[in-house]
C-alpha cells in the first residue's frame, strides 16, 4: 500500500482494452481513488455515452470528457481510467501528463474484438466489425498514446494481476513517477 498520497496513475488505451478492471484492481493495490472518465460522463449526462454521442456530436463530446478530466488536476493519490471511445485529443494528451503517470494498456485487435462483443454499448465499433478494422484503429492511435505514455503494458502478456503488479512496481520504484 502507498505511504501517503501520491501522483495519479492515468490509464490509457483503446475502448475494450481493460482500463476499468485494471483500474479497480490498481487503486486498491496502491490505496488510490479509482476514477472512470466514462462511468463518469455518463453519471453527469444521465445518458449512456453512445446516446451523449448521438445526441450532441463528437464536439461536445470531446468537450465533455476534456472538462471531466479538467477536474481531475489537482487531485493526487488517483488511478483515472480515460475514455478510450475516440481518439485522444491533443488536449487531452497534454492534460494526461500534468495529471501524472501515464500508462498505455495494449492489447491486440482480436482481444479488444473478443472484449468488445461481450460488452454492449460500447461506441464506434459496429457488431460486424472485424479484426482488421479493430487494427486499422489501433494503429491510426498507437502514435498518441506512445507521445504520452510513461510505461506501456501489454494485456495480452499479461494477466489483470499481473499488470496491476508491473505498474504498482513501477510506482514504487520511481515515486516522484
Amino acid at each position: 500500500m502507498a505511504e501517503k498520497p501520491g501522483k495519479n496513475i492515468v490509464l490509457s488505451g483503446m475502448m475494450g482494452v481493460g482500463k476499468t478492471a485494471v483500474g479497480r484492481l490498481l487503486a486498491e493495490e496502491m490505496d488510490y481513488a479509482f476514477i472512470d472518465l466514462d462511468a463518469e460522463l455518463e453519471e453527469v449526462c444521465g445518458l449512456k455515452l453512445s446516446e451523449i454521442y448521438r445526441r450532441y456530436g463528437k464536439i461536445r463530446f470531446c468537450a465533455e470528457e476534456d472538462l471531466l478530466l479538467s477536474k481531475q488536476l489537482g487531485k493526487t493519490a488517483s488511478v483515472i481510467a480515460t475514455g478510450g471511445a475516440l481518439a485522444p485529443a491533443e488536449r487531452a494528451l497534454k492534460l494526461w501528463r500534468e495529471l501524472g503517470l501515464v500508462v498505455w494498456l495494449q492489447a491486440g485487435p482480436e482481444t479488444i474484438l473478443r472484449r468488445m462483443r461481450r460488452k454492449q454499448n460500447r461506441l464506434f465499433l459496429p457488431k460486424q466489425a472485424t479484426v482488421e478494422d479493430v487494427r486499422r484503429i489501433l494503429d491510426e492511435r498507437a502514435p498518441l498514446y506512445r507521445q504520452a505514455a510513461d510505461l506501456t503494458v501489454d494485456l495480452d502478456e499479461y494477466t489483470l494481476e499481473q499488470a496491476v503488479c508491473k505498474i504498482a512496481a513501477f510506482c514504487r520504484k520511481n515515486p516522484g513517477f
